[in-house]
């Protein structure tokens, strides 16, 4: 398939940015010494701010670097970046999705990306960002970031900004910024081989660099491949829906091969067997077949990735350096998957048709075990190419550049999928040559009619293909000279241009099997300009007492969408340091972000028949339907972000560094959805459930089992038709604009470095500390703590280190606590337990006179060294939380690298 996408010319802001810098060339001749000399300027333009050489003043920054990155024993970016307790592993990750549902639109995540959520706000709340420059949304039914679409072998530092910078960086970056930092002026090559294992799960990884710097110039290469196999839900005991090891019920369904004939409520067990000449007498009443779906379920899927990342710069004179970079990316992936199920009316025109009593009719709830791959398969594919130069202009000021062409490609088929029309033909059918046998193991239906079953045993396949074009310039430099050093400014100009296209090909909705067609397209262009500007009032220069330094930084954007009108975003920053081992600091500013192109499509709607989380039934579960999809009506979302905090070098104790945070986001019109497991959290989304009324209220059951009616009619529903008797609730899980979020917290560093005879030592924590976190989902409605809560953060997350290098050894030891929280997937609620997790890690790396050791390095990691099971969190048919805790468990990595 093709998607041809139009061009439109991009717009140029040139004239305002030579405009802007003449006035501001005007500006310092005037007031600058002419004989002052030129300083030198770092060309590091750090996360956070637009303007060369200077911080982000006031805001928090958490810096990764490669020589961190690796004493993690994290084989990913992904894996690096959910080890700080800022990030949560809350909504988009590949442990969760359509079929397993979670908070935040899990289920939506349909090709197991790994998005960063920080703060536990949402994953579309993060901006990531690749050397500064925005990426194509991933995803086909919704739109996300994945953190490993370039080689992690590629990666020089990962910046994370836990701040909202909407005024540097537009739309998405409410809760703040990952922003990748690629590799540069390397030279040489480096080979890196990994070997990854758990209990029956595995993981490979290549990787090869190549760089090489001359004059004015370099280029940087990097390829690496990953592969990890499926973990299984039979290899993980606490994964089985039959809870009862832990404490819980057997939440097996009882949709299984051979089923169960259902009459008044009362339950056969079918007899194994192929289901043909099943005698009544086999029938006992009160027994049933059940079947773990958990154990048919991957945890984790087979993952595939290669992706690849070029760069090159090179200077054409002393003014103008010219660069490209570009990557690509190909992840396939398999999701085992249970296979469909149904629970429907039978009658005796069926030719093996059996019944304990001699009824006309019966339920049969049954299992299509004769679907041989019921796996969702699939593939994300993701590029970028970006062009741009910087040219130096007197004084000190430079014009920087790019053009960027990105596109994300992704791609799901979901294959446990019935054709209702096609099944209830077949049911019903008394001619043995095409009807369907519902009462044995499938095995019949395999040999009878494989064509029939090939209708049945349907599939819905889903492309989305998202495009970005980007276009920036800015310029920025020196404006003129106060006693505490240069007022310095940066002005420019950005067009975006995205497109996304969706088509979804079914095979499920005509009783024919014949594909029918879903064609979906939304587009936006957004014109910017921006400025920001750092003013030193106090430094080195003219300090005083209790004045050692005081820098203020303002920054504002203004955006026209061509959806969505216009938006201005403010930010101050404000740096005081009383002294010269102390810095406080503080920012406030204000952010913006309009609904991604997916969340506005009303085409994109799926509907399904679920057993869903249900703290008031019992056995804790409901049969309900659950609709997700997008929604045009949606407005954009705002936000005001307070942060307060300082970072403490004392010099009396060399090597210790402190810094602390505070923060506070206020989040408005905020963009999210009730997920399946709603129910458990019902008063945050009361306006988005509807539970069927009373036996007493004839009218208001009339009424549900309409609207249940006209779901069960729609083109987009999932499952098999169900009689209306069995939905009990509907949940309304499409985007919606859901009121106000008010969450505070404070964020704490401490890091100490000190040398010893055997060796210099490490020792660090690093504390997420939630203050207040309530949610209200109306105008006038009350403010809900939603705080510990299951579905939502946890108040406090902390990363404990220890680290010792001597010579080329060095060893690591991490602890990460998670806290206790209360767990309101059931009723009465209960405390889960809190969790503490130790990773290990250790290397060597030969030093250069190891002959042909030279430049090897070799490590061994251990995450999880206990190898801990997840806490017990008992909410719907699992006993556990995917958001929580991890289902690997001890993973064993080794790891060898050759520098050249």
């Amino acid at each position: 398939m093709k998607t041809i996408i139009s061009r439109q010319a991009c717009v140029s802001h040139l004239a305002i940015i030579v405009a802007a810098w003449s006035v501001a060339a005007v500006a310092q001749a005037q007031t600058a010494p002419a004989a002052e000399p030129d300083t030198a300027v770092a060309e590091i333009v750090v996360t956070g701010t637009s303007i060369r050489g200077v911080a982000a003043a006031g805001s928090p920054t958490v810096g990764v670097g490669i020589e961190e990155l690796k004493a993690s024993g994290a084989g990913t970016a992904s894996d690096a970046l959910r080890m700080l307790p800022q990030i949560l592993n809350l909504g988009a990750d590949e442990s969760r999705n359509s079929f397993s549902g979670g908070a935040q639109d899990a289920a939506a995540n349909s090709t197991a990306v790994r998005a960063a959520n920080l703060r536990g706000i949402g994953p579309e709340a993060t901006l990531l960002l690749l050397n500064g420059r925005r990426l194509a949304p991933n995803g086909v039914i919704k739109a996300l970031s994945d953190l490993d679409q370039i080689p992690t072998s590629a990666v020089g530092r990962i910046e994370v900004v836990t701040d909202g910078a909407s005024a540097i960086y537009g739309s998405d970056a409410v809760a703040g910024v990952v922003n990748l930092i690629t590799r540069k002026n390397f030279d040489g090559a480096e080979t890196t081989f990994r070997y990854g294992f758990a209990d029956d799960v595995s993981q490979k990884l290549f990787s090869q660099t190549l760089g090489k710097t001359w004059d004015g110039g370099g280029f940087f290469f990097s390829f690496e491949h990953n592969e990890r196999g499926h973990l299984e839900g039979s290899a993980r005991d606490f994964a089985s829906q039959n809870r009862t090891a832990r404490g819980g019920t057997d939440a097996r369904p009882f949709t299984a091969s051979p089923g169960n004939i259902v009459i008044g409520g009362v339950r056969y067990a079918l007899p194994a067997g192929n289901g043909v000449g099943v005698n009544p007498s086999a029938l006992v009443a009160g027994t049933a077949n059940r079947y773990d779906e958990a154990a048919y379920s991957d945890l984790l899927p087979k993952q595939n990735r290669n992706t690849v990342l070029f760069n090159i710069h090179q200077n054409i004179d002393e003014n103008l350096e010219v660069w490209y970079e570009g990557f690509y990316t190909r992840r396939k992936y398999d999701l085992g998957a249970p296979p469909a199920l149904f629970s429907l009316a039978v009658r005796n025109t069926n030719p093996w048709y059996v019944s304990p009593a001699g009824q006309t009719s019966e339920t049969v709830e049954y299992r299509l075990n004769e679907d041989s791959d019921p796996n969702s398969t699939g593939f994300e594919n993701a590029q970028q190419n970006a062009i741009g130069f910087n040219f130096d202009l007197p004084k000190q000021w430079r014009i920087a550049a790019y053009i960027d062409h990105s596109m994300s490609r992704g791609f799901q088929d979901r294959k446990n999928v019935l054709n209702n029309a096609a099944l209830t033909a077949a049911l019903a059918s008394s001619n043995p040559a095409t009807a369907f046998n519902p009462f044995g193991d499938g095995s019949f239906n395999k040999t009878n009619n494989p064509g029939l079953l090939d209708i049945i045993d349907a599939n819905r396949a889903t492309w989305g293909t998202n495009i970005a074009k980007d276009f920036s310039i800015k310029a920025d430099g020196p404006l003129f000279e106060l006693p505490g050093g240069s007022v310095r400014v940066a002005i420019g100009a950005e067009y975006h241009d995205n497109s996304f296209r969706q088509t979804l090909e079914a095979h499920n909705v005509l009783a024919s099997g014949a594909a029918t067609y879903k064609l979906v397209a939304n587009s936006r262009n957004i014109h910017s300009v921006y400025g920001e500007v750092f003013v030193p009032i106090i430094g080195s220069s003219n300090a005083l007492p209790g004045i050692q330094r005081l820098e203020l930084s303002l920054a504002g954007r203004r955006e026209d969408y061509s959806d969505f009108g216009k938006t201005t975003n403010p930010k101050i920053g404000l740096i005081y340091a009383p002294i010269s081992d102390l810095t406080l600091r503080a920012t406030y500013g204000t952010s913006f972000r309009a609904p991604s192109l997916v969340d506005a499509a009303d085409q994109i709607k799926n509907i399904f028949i679920q057993n869903l989380t249900d703290p008031t039934a019992a056995g804790g579960i409901t049969r309900g339907l659950f609709t997700n999809g997008g929604n045009s009506q949606l407005g954009p979302e705002t936000a005001k972000t307070w942060s307060a905090g300082l970072d403490w070098k004392p010099r009396w104790l060399d090597g210790l560094n402190l810094s602390a945070t505070w923060y506070k986001i206020q989040y408005d019109n905020r963009i999210d959805v009730a997920p399946n497991t709603a129910l458990a959290n019902g008063s945050i989304y009361a306006a988005l459930i509807k539970r069927r009324p009373a036996a007493s209220d004839a009218a208001g059951n009339a009424a549900f089992d309409a609207l249940v009616a006209q779901a069960m009619a729609s083109p987009d529903l999932q499952n098999p038709v169900e009689p209306l008797s069995a939905i009990n609730v509907l949940i309304d899980g499409r985007r919606q604009n859901l009121g106000m979020l008010d969450q505070r917290g404070v964020d704490v560093s401490v890091r100490y470095g000190f040398s010893t005879p055997v060796g210099d030592w490490t020792v660090g924590t690093e504390v997420a500390k939630i203050l207040k976190l309530e949610r209200k989902s109306a105008a006038g409605s009350p403010w809900i703590d939603a705080l510990d809560t299951f579905g939502n953060p946890v108040d406090l997350r902390v990363r404990g280190s220890l680290g010792w290098r001597q010579g080329g050894l060095s060893a690591n030891i991490f602890a990460n606590y998670t806290d206790s929280y209360l767990n309101t997937a059931i009723t009465p609620n209960v405390k889960v337990k809190s969790q503490t997790i130790y990773d290990a890690t250790a290397s060597y790396a030969f030093g250069d006179d190891a002959g042909w050791g030279k430049g090897v390095r070799i490590s061994a990691n251990v995450m999880n060294v206990f190898d801990k099971d997840p806490p017990v969190v008992m909410n719907g048919t699992f006993s556990w939380d995917s958001q929580n805790a991890s289902a690997i468990g001890r993973f064993v990595s080794l790891e060898i690298s050759k520098a050249w």
